[in-house]
C-alpha cells in the first residue's frame, strides 16, 4: 500500500472521529444546557409568569433565580434541590398555576420556611434528585426508602415534630392541615392500641413497640399477602382489615372502621417516629413525651387507651362463643355490683398469668399508679354508682316517704332471701330480721349498704332498684322491727360521742378479743367482715358501740359490756379503742386481699363443679369457654364473698347463669351448695400474691 495514501486515510479517520466527538460534545452541551428536566421546568415557569402578566395586565419582574437551587440542611441530615423545579413554591403570583409551579397551599411555609426545613422532611422523596421520577422515588426500580408521600399520608410527617401521643383527650389541636393526622391520633387512643403496643415507653407488650414504627421503610415489610400497591400505607390498611392474613401468627384483632378512619389511623402510625433531629424542632409537648413527661391517662381516657381494644369501648367484652379466647365484660352491671375496688385495682396491676390480660405494673408498662387508680374509679362509676351518687340516692329515697311494705316483702323474697334466708332470719348471709340489728341500724345505714353493697363480701350493690322499691324495703324492715317514726324513718336519737381512741391499745384488744371470729385482719371468719371500709363508712359510732357492747340476740355475738365479766369486759373507752383501730385499718392500704370466711366443703364442691361448671370453666378451672378460675392472680384478687356473689347472681347478658335464683334450664343451688362451690374454687389457690 502507498505510504502517502495510508497516512492520508488515517488523517481523514482522525478528523472524522474528531468531528463526531465534536458533535457528541455539542449535543451533550445542548441537552445538558437546555434539555434537562429542571431547565424545562424553569422555562415553563417563566412562561407561566409571562402569561399571568398578560392576563392581569400588571407589570412585574419576570426574573427569578435560575439554575439548580440547593438547600443544605446538615442539622436535618439532608440536601434538597426540589425548588429547582418548584420555583413558584413561595410566589403568590402562581396561585392556581399547574404543578410544579403552583404556590404551596395553606400557611405551612410561614412556620416552616424552605431554607430552614427543606421539602423532603415533610414530603419524603429523594431531595438530591433532579428528575421527577428519581425525586419522587416511587418507581419500583428506584428502591428509594422514603418515597414521596401522597395525600392524606403526607400528614404523617407532622408526627416527626408535633405528635403528642397522650394528648388525644386534652383538646390539643396541632397545626392547620393536620385534620387526618389528628383524627388518626384520636382513633389510636379510642381503639386501645396501647393495650397491646408500647409507644414512647408506655403500653402493653403483646405487640411490637410502635415508638419508631413510622421510620420503617417499605423494604422492612412483607407484601406477600398484601393486595394492591406495595406501599407502607397500603400494608397498614390491609393489616388493620385482616391482621392474621397479612402477618400470619398475629394475635391482633381486625379493626372495624370505615375507610377514611383506616386511612387516618394508618397516617398516625406512619407518623410514629423519633427522628434524629435537633430538639428545637419539636413542640414542647412532643419533646416532653420523649423525655418521659406526658399527660396522664385518667378515667375514661385511660380506659380507652389501655383497655378498650380487648374489653370493648363500652366494656361489653368479647363473647367466648365467637372468639377463641373470650374477654370478660367490665361494663356488665352484675360484675360492677360484686367486684370490689381492690379486685379491679389488683387485676390491673398484676394481670392474669397465662391469659391475654397483661400486667399494667409501672415497671412493665410505664403506666403510673395514679392512672390505674383513676381507671379503677372510672370502671366502678361508669358501670354502677359512685359514692357521691350513693349519697344522692339515699337522700332521694328518704324524701320519698314511707314505701309499700308488702311490695318490699315481695322484693325481699325475689332478691334477698336467697342469701339472708326466709323472712330475713339468716342463711349464708347475716340475719336482718332480729332486734340486735333493726333497733340500731338507721335508714341511712341500711340504704347505703343496699345501694353500694360491701366490697370483698358477698353483698352486691342494689342501686339499680327504683326509688319506690328501696322505700318499700325500708318499710319492710320497719315492720319487722315493730315500729316506725312519724315520718316513716328510723333514725338514731341523741348525740353520741366516743372518747378519743387509743389505736395501739385497740389493736391489741381486737387481736385478743375479736379476731377469733372476725379474722385477724377483720376479713371475716365465723363472724362477718368488720374491718371493711364500706361497713365503717355507713356505720355510726353509736351503731358500732351498741353492737359491740350489747351483742346480737340469737347469734354468737355477745355483749362485751353486758355478757362478759372480769378483765375482758370492755368499758366505753375500750370499745372506742377497738372502733378507732377498725376505722384506721380499713382506711390503710391492703397488703393482701384476704379471702374471708369459707365454711364450704371443697370435696362436695368438686362434685357440684364437675356437674354444673366444668362444661364452660373446665374440669380443673382452666377456662376454655369461660374465664379461668384456676388462676393464681384471679384467686389472689377474688375474695370468697366475691365468688359467692358471682355464683349466686350470675352475669346478666352472658352465659353465666344465676345459681342462686335458678331458671328453667338451671336449678337453684342451696346456700350450702354454693358455699361448697366457693370452697372448691378456693382449693386451687397455691399462693397468695401481695397487693
Amino acid at each position: 500500500m502507498n505510504e502517502q495514501r495510508y497516512i492520508q486515510r488515517v488523517q481523514w479517520m482522525a478528523l472524522l472521529g474528531l468531528a463526531i466527538l465534536f458533535l457528541l460534545i455539542s449535543a451533550t452541551w445542548i441537552v445538558e444546557g437546555t434539555g434537562r428536566e429542571w431547565r424545562k421546568a424553569q422555562r415553563e415557569f417563566e412562561r407561566v409568569l409571562s402569561d399571568r402578566q398578560d392576563t392581569l395586565a400588571v407589570e412585574f419582574d419576570l426574573e427569578f433565580e435560575r439554575g439548580i437551587f440547593q438547600v443544605d440542611l446538615p442539622r436535618l441530615n439532608r440536601v434538597d434541590r426540589c425548588i429547582s423545579c418548584h420555583h413558584g413554591l413561595e410566589d403568590p403570583r402562581t396561585e392556581d398555576a399547574p404543578q410544579p409551579h403552583r404556590i404551596h397551599p395553606g400557611t405551612f411555609l410561614e412556620d416552616h420556611p424552605v431554607r430552614q426545613y427543606g421539602c423532603t422532611i415533610c414530603h419524603g422523596g429523594q431531595g438530591r434528585a433532579l428528575t421527577r421520577i428519581d425525586a419522587h422515588g416511587q418507581a419500583p426500580e428506584t428502591h428509594w426508602p422514603q418515597p414521596l408521600l401522597e395525600r392524606p399520608y403526607i400528614q404523617a410527617s407532622c408526627g416527626k415534630c408535633h405528635l403528642a401521643v397522650f394528648a388525644a383527650y386534652s383538646g390539643y389541636s396541632g397545626l392547620e392541615g393536620m385534620e387526618v393526622f389528628q383524627r388518626g391520633r384520636y382513633l389510636f387512643s379510642r381503639e386501645g392500641c396501647l393495650g397491646c403496643h408500647k409507644a414512647r415507653g408506655v403500653g402493653g407488650i403483646i405487640g411490637p413497640d410502635l415508638t419508631e414504627q413510622g421510620e420503617k421503610t417499605k423494604h422492612e415489610y412483607s407484601f406477600q399477602n398484601v393486595r394492591g400497591e406495595q406501599t407502607v400505607s397500603n400494608w397498614l390498611m390491609e393489616h388493620f382489615r385482616d391482621p392474621e392474613m397479612v402477618s400470619p401468627g398475629s394475635q391482633m384483632l381486625s379493626i372495624e372502621l370505615e375507610e377514611p378512619d383506616l386511612e387516618a389511623l394508618a397516617t398516625l402510625v406512619m407518623g410514629l417516629s423519633k427522628p434524629d433531629i435537633p430538639f428545637e424542632y419539636f413542640t414542647i409537648t412532643t419533646l416532653n413525651e420523649f423525655k418521659g413527661i406526658r399527660e396522664l391517662m385518667q378515667g375514661e381516657a385511660g380506659y380507652a387507651y389501655l383497655c378498650s381494644a380487648c374489653h370493648g369501648k363500652e366494656g361489653e367484652g368479647k363473647s367466648y362463643e365467637v372468639y377463641e379466647t373470650g374477654i370478660p365484660a367490665l361494663g356488665n352491671r352484675d360484675f360492677i355490683r360484686v367486684a370490689s375496688t381492690d379486685l379491679i385495682r389488683f387485676t390491673l396491676e398484676k394481670g392474669r398469668s397465662q391469659r391475654q390480660m397483661a400486667s399494667w405494673d409501672c415497671k412493665i408498662s410505664g403506666v403510673l399508679d395514679e392512672e390505674l387508680d383513676s381507671i379503677t374509679r372510672y370502671l366502678e362509676e361508669s358501670g354502677f354508682l359512685s359514692d357521691r351518687e350513693s349519697d344522692d340516692r339515699t337522700g332521694e329515697i328518704l324524701r320519698y316517704g314511707p314505701g309499700n311494705s308488702q311490695a318490699g316483702m315481695e322484693l325481699f323474697d325475689r332478691y334477698c332471701q336467697v342469701c339472708h334466708g326466709t323472712d330475713g332470719k339468716g342463711g349464708v348471709a347475716v340475719a336482718l330480721n332480729q332486734p340486735g340489728f333493726l333497733d340500731r341500724a338507721s335508714d341511712v345505714f341500711i340504704l347505703q349498704t343496699v345501694i353500694t353493697g360491701r366490697d370483698n363480701t358477698a353483698m352486691p350493690g342494689w342501686g339499680h332498684m327504683e326509688t319506690g322499691e328501696l322505700a318499700g324495703l325500708l318499710s319492710l324492715f320497719d315492720t319487722w322491727a315493730g315500729f316506725a317514726s312519724a315520718d316513716g324513718q328510723r333514725v338514731e336519737q341523741g348525740k353520741f360521742d366516743l372518747p378519743e381512741p387509743d389505736i395501739r391499745q385497740g389493736g391489741l384488744q381486737y387481736h385478743f378479743l375479736c379476731s377469733r371470729c372476725h379474722g385477724e385482719f377483720g376479713e371475716g371468719d365465723t363472724g362477718p367482715a368488720v374491718i371493711n371500709e364500706d361497713l365503717l363508712k355507713a356505720a355510726s359510732g353509736r351503731f358500732l358501740y351498741e353492737t359491740i357492747a350489747e351483742g346480737r340476740i340469737h347469734t354468737a355475738m355477745f355483749g362485751w359490756s353486758t355478757d362478759v365479766y372480769g378483765q375482758e369486759q370492755l368499758d366505753i373507752q375500750g370499745i372506742s379503742n377497738i372502733i378507732g383501730f377498725m376505722r384506721e385499718m380499713a382506711a390503710a392500704p391492703l397488703t393482701y386481699i384476704y379471702p374471708g370466711s369459707n365454711p364450704g366443703d371443697a370435696v362436695k364442691g368438686a362434685e357440684i363443679f364437675s356437674a354444673r361448671c366444668a362444661e364452660c370453666h373446665g374440669e380443673q378451672g382452666e377456662g376454655p369457654l369461660a374465664p379461668a378460675l384456676n388462676n393464681q392472680e384471679f384467686l389472689s384478687a377474688a375474695s370468697n364473698g366475691y365468688l359467692l356473689a358471682t355464683i349466686s347472681l350470675g352475669r346478666e347478658g352472658t352465659a353465666m347463669p344465676s345459681w342462686g335464683y335458678g331458671a328453667v334450664a338451671y336449678p337453684a343451688l342451696s346456700g350450702k351448695e354454693r358455699q361448697d362451690l366457693v370452697a372448691r374454687i378456693r382449693s386451687w389457690q397455691r399462693i397468695a400474691i401481695k397487693f
